[in-house]
C-alpha cells in the first residue's frame, strides 16, 4: 500500500512540473509569433552563467520555481515510495 504522503508528493511533483512544461511550450511558442530574434543561450566560462539576448521576466522565473519545487517533490517522493514497498514486503 502506497501511503498518503506519497501520493501527495507525487500530486505536486505532476502538477508542478507539467504546468511548468505547459508554460514554458507557450512562452516558446508566443515568443516564436513575436518576430523577435531567435532566443540565443551562450555560456560564460568564468562565471559559470548563461547569457541569453531574452529577457527574463517574473512569469519565466515563477515557471522556473514551479518545474524546482515539482521536482524537489518528486526526489522527495521517490525514496518514500521504495520504503512502502520495502514495508509492504516485510509485512507479506
Amino acid at each position: 500500500m502506497i501511503s498518503n504522503h506519497t501520493k501527495i508528493l507525487f500530486l505536486v511533483a505532476m502538477i508542478c512540473i507539467g504546468t511548468a512544461q505547459v508554460w514554458q511550450r507557450h512562452s516558446q511558442m508566443a515568443h516564436e509569433k513575436s518576430g523577435h530574434s531567435a532566443v540565443l543561450y551562450n555560456l560564460d566560462l568564468k562565471t559559470g552563467t548563461w547569457q541569453t539576448n531574452r529577457r527574463v521576466d517574473r512569469v519565466e522565473r515563477l515557471r522556473d520555481v514551479l518545474g524546482s519545487v515539482g521536482m524537489l517533490a518528486l526526489l522527495l517522493a521517490l525514496p518514500l515510495l521504495v520504503n512502502d514497498f520495502a514495508h509492504r514486503r516485510q509485512h507479506n
